[in-house]
């Protein structure tokens, strides 16, 4: 299948959709040898199935260490209920461009996704979290007030694809009108790698801070928004944030403007 025929993602995506519900046992006996035979000559779909039931693995060992025991319950309706909101959010056909990427591609993330909140749901997430925010979105604005209040880094760079390959995280930059490129450099939010990159906005600089996806979705306030408007917004002090899941990462977008405008300038 051509990665360049946006009909044929979009007969596949079918095939992509039912993958869940066939690890799930939940398709009708035609269905499931439908499936079957179509497994047999699809190896995006055999990833993707392979994928899911690593997930599904790791449920099962973390449900086993769990107590206790009279908590499994809730904790396995709740996992589940956030995998299968996360799923959809990720197939639903509304949320495909006219000519789009392969699904496989885009359920990198999702894995990731999948898996963090499934540790949070088994483990639990730190009550502190409603009173002091997201520590990585608490580190991003500290970033970017201090890169704001003085010139960019000396390791500035405008190679934004030298950057992506040593931190091995995809980064696509922003583009549109009145969006100039200032130049990107390597840093990092809750001790993990991230790439930063400046921009001048309406005389105004803002930073797009790229991070991997599981650092991304590792807080349920970031997971929760993600799945029911597709982006993560916030405010501390004078800086919005906007925030957004990509291929295998997520971004930040931090600037001194409204969270509307800067939401624009993803689109």
């Amino acid at each position: 299948m051509s990665d360049h025929d946006p009909r044929a993602h979009e007969a596949h995506a079918a095939w992509l959709e039912r993958v869940a519900p066939y690890l799930d046992d939940e398709l009708s006996p035609d269905e499931r040898r439908a499936m079957a035979r179509h497994l047999a000559s699809c190896e995006p779909c055999r990833r993707e199935l392979a994928r899911q039931q690593a997930v599904s693995r790791r449920l099962a060992r973390l449900g086993e260490a769990s107590d206790p025991a009279t908590d499994s319950a809730a904790r396995e309706a709740s996992a589940e209920a956030v995998e299968r909101r996360l799923r959809q959010r990720l197939l639903s056909p509304a949320r495909r461009r006219a000519a789009p990427r392969p699904l496989w591609a885009w359920l990198g993330w999702g894995v990731a996704a999948v898996q963090a909140c499934v540790l949070v749901v088994m483990l639990g997430w730190p009550s502190w979290e409603a009173r002091q925010g997201v520590p990585m979105v608490r580190d991003a604005v500290a970033d970017f007030r201090q890169r704001v209040s003085g010139m960019l880094p000396p390791q500035a760079s405008r190679d934004t694809a030298v950057l992506a390959r040593t931190l091995a995280l995809p980064i696509e930059r922003l583009e549109g009108p009145g969006v100039e490129f200032l130049g990107a450099w390597p840093t990092a939010l809750q001790g993990q790698p991230a790439a930063a990159l400046a921009y001048r906005v309406e005389a105004h600089t803002v930073v797009q801070y790229v991070v991997s996806g599981p650092l991304f979705f590792n807080r349920a306030s970031v997971r929760d928004a993600v799945a029911r408007e597709g982006r993560y917004v916030a405010r501390l002090g004078d800086q919005a944030i906007v925030g957004w899941p990509g291929d295998n990462a997520g971004s930040l977008l931090v600037g001194e403007l409204p969270a509307e405008r800067l939401e624009r300038l993803r689109l």
